[in-house]
């Protein structure tokens, strides 16, 4: 069906008279290539008539990655297309299976190397010479089969169909398809003036040896399929990988549920940093080659790639290579490799996490801090973010530059940073420290504390994720004191090589904590209690028929049993109760609250009117908990002192 011509302003746009309908996974440059072909125009003088031809008689290498708004319609009456037709013919198509497409910018401002850096796509396409041969159809027979548009992602080296590794050069002239020589910017055809070519001709000009003026290289890249040989078992393992990432490329989003849907979209992410870990770490992570063969084309790559690119830095570093190898068998075995990494289609995050992990920090050792953050900035999934993220005697390592990964709990817990108490309880220590308490020489009260202490912040960056002091920070333990905890610990577990003992009792409460269901909410009971106090009626009779205690200066007072019941409802340290801390904001002494608070703590003192008066306020402080655990709309004091009577009732 022919269309009618368009306005468009002043202009008229006029369909082909003989279009061709796009092959099946055909690029935007093959495309216009086989119009030029069939039609004997340059590809120029076709694109001109498609309205695709910019300022300064350009071909923009952009409109790979999509075409623009302004242009599209034009471009779709001339070639009898729809405009989803003509999308599909954009690497736009992949944008929402493929990442590093969705942020990729390329436009009159900018040339294609960070597409290349990003891994996003490149310009120049790989090819196979039997798809491009055609299959025997009269059309595909005149002007050859299509180039696809996958060959310009960096993740596709191989043709599944027919078995064989991409080419990448001329096998005559040895030149890249589509790329120019240095002096002409990067567009979406090379050469583009140049009419008469078969669409698998190769487009590179050449020079002899006599000085004639340049002219196309014109091999046919469909006939000479003398691609790069691997051994059969290598072969059958590279085309396994292709054909994973072909599936997610060609069937999109279109999984079973959500927590599937979400494991796709890391999918290129963590390939890709994991390929990059793989090379920057070389040969430390030798292991994860399948092969010598394919271990040797990673070494080859990873020895020519800096010395390909530029001389070494001042300070001796050589530069990193971002872009994948441009070698299609190269790039396979890199990826493979990377595959390997994350555990092939196994990928169970605590696994990637542990062998991820030490090869990030062997990359980490090697490159310039800036580069290391930028690697751990890249979106990829929880495990691989974990990995990525640095430590310092077991927790992510304070100051530096900050970012949202960071944020990242440390592993994959079923429980929330508000389920985590500000000091770890001695009933959760019995059993899960029996270990390291065994093993601990001359561990004292007050060390154990900072234990508790330092406890609670491992399984708050268990679950919220953070650094020490975010950790302090959401179970209201000031900083300086988190910070001395730290110190204490850290001095006595690594003199006596106890640390991993410590990591292991704490993933076994963490572990514990997954399978339990009924969790406290101690983030919820801190805030209720945050500027909660013991009604004064409630303390007349808690005081009820015990002995007078006098008016010294260590009597308890109200204020002693509200900062009492608070230390035993949020297993909070009662040095850091509401009340105290707005003494100190205020400018008052916390002296005699806090030796009220001590007199009564006392083991030795915990007799007659004092003991039962501690009886009374744990009974006391446990239905408070029950008060503050009962869901409410609101965290009104009323509403707690309601539910407070409430539970008190028979």
């Amino acid at each position: 069906m022919r269309h009618a011509p368009v306005g468009r302003g002043s202009m008229t746009v006029r369909p082909l008279a003989r279009a061709l309908n796009p092959l099946p996974e055909e690029s935007l440059p093959g495309l216009l290539l086989r119009l030029a072909y069939r039609l004997e125009r340059s590809p120029t003088r076709i694109a001109r008539l498609c309205g695709l031809v910019h300022q300064q008689n350009r071909l923009p290498a952009e409109y790979l990655i999509s075409m623009p708004a302004e242009r599209i319609g034009s471009f779709s009456a001339t070639t009898r297309l729809s405009v989803e037709e003509a999308n599909a013919l954009t690497l736009s198509s992949f944008a929402a299976v493929y990442p590093p497409l969705a942020s990729v910018r390329i436009d009159g401002n900018r040339n294609t190397t960070a597409a290349r850096k990003s891994w996003a796509a490149s310009i120049s396409s790989r090819y196979c010479a039997a798809c491009l041969s055609g299959n025997g159809s009269p059309v595909q027979t005149l002007y050859g089969g299509p180039w696809k548009l996958r060959w310009h992602l960096p993740v596709s080296y191989a043709c599944v169909m027919h078995r064989t590794m991409l080419s990448h050069t001329c096998p005559r002239c040895g030149g890249t398809p589509n790329r120019p020589p240095n002096t002409e910017r990067q567009g979406l055809i090379t050469h583009r003036a140049t009419s008469g070519l078969h669409p698998a001709r190769c487009r590179r000009l050449v020079s002899d040896l006599h000085g004639t003026p340049a002219s196309p290289c014109a091999a046919r890249l469909d006939h000479d399929r003398q691609v790069a040989r691997v051994p059969e078992a290598d072969l059958s393992i590279l085309l396994a990988l292709q054909r994973r990432i072909d599936q997610r490329l060609m069937c999109g989003q279109s999984t079973a549920n959500a927590e599937q849907s979400a494991l796709d979209h890391y999918f290129f992410p963590d390939l890709i940093i994991a390929a990059h870990l793989i090379r920057l770490s070389w040969p430390d992570g030798a292991q994860y080659a399948s092969s010598t063969s394919l271990a040797d084309l990673i070494d080859h790559h990873v020895s020519t790639a800096a010395a390909r690119h530029h001389a070494p830095e001042l300070d001796g570093r050589m530069p990193i290579a971002w872009d994948a190898p441009e070698d299609p068998t190269e790039c396979a075995a890199l990826l493979v490799a990377a595959d390997a990494l994350l555990g092939h289609e196994e990928r169970d995050d605590a696994g990637i996490t542990d062998r991820v992990r030490p090869l990030a920090a062997s990359t980490f050792s090697r490159i310039p801090a800036n580069i290391g953050a930028s690697l751990r900035r890249m979106d990829t999934s929880p495990a691989v973010a974990r990995a990525l993220l640095r430590h310092s005697q077991g927790f992510y390592r304070a100051g530096g530059h900050r970012h949202a990964r960071q944020y990242i709990p440390s592993r994959q817990s079923h429980f929330e940073i508000d389920h985590v108490p500000a000091l770890l309880p001695y009933m959760w220590l019995s059993g899960p420290f029996d270990e390291l308490f065994s093993r601990w020489a001359q561990h004292t009260d007050w060390k154990v504390r900072h234990l508790r202490r330092v406890s609670a912040l491992k399984l708050a960056e268990m679950s919220g994720g953070g650094t020490w002091p975010d950790c302090a920070k959401a179970l209201h333990i000031p900083w300086n004191t988190a910070q001395q905890s730290l110190k204490v610990i850290r001095q006595e577990l690594n003199s006596q090589d106890l640390w991993p003992d410590f990591e292991r009792a704490v993933e076994s409460v963490a572990s514990q904590f997954d399978c339990g269901t009924d969790r406290v909410h101690y983030g919820r009971r801190r805030e209720l209690l945050s500027s909660w106090q013991v009604p004064a009626g409630d303390w007349a009779e808690l005081c009820r028929d015990l002995e007078q205690f006098g008016q010294g200066v260590t009597s308890p007072t109200r204020d002693t049993a509200t900062v009492l019941i608070w230390t035993h409802v949020t297993q909070g340290d009662h040095l850091h109760s509401p009340v105290l801390g707005a003494l100190r904001e205020s400018g008052s002494s916390t002296q005699r609250l806090v030796a009220s608070i001590n007199q009564l703590r006392t083991p030795a003192n915990r007799k007659g009117g004092k003991r039962e008066l501690l009886r009374r306020l744990e009974t006391y402080s446990d239905v408070l908990a029950t008060a503050c655990d009962r869901p409410v709309a609101s965290v009104q004091t009323g509403d707690l002192e309601a539910h407070l009577r409430e539970a008190q009732s028979p």
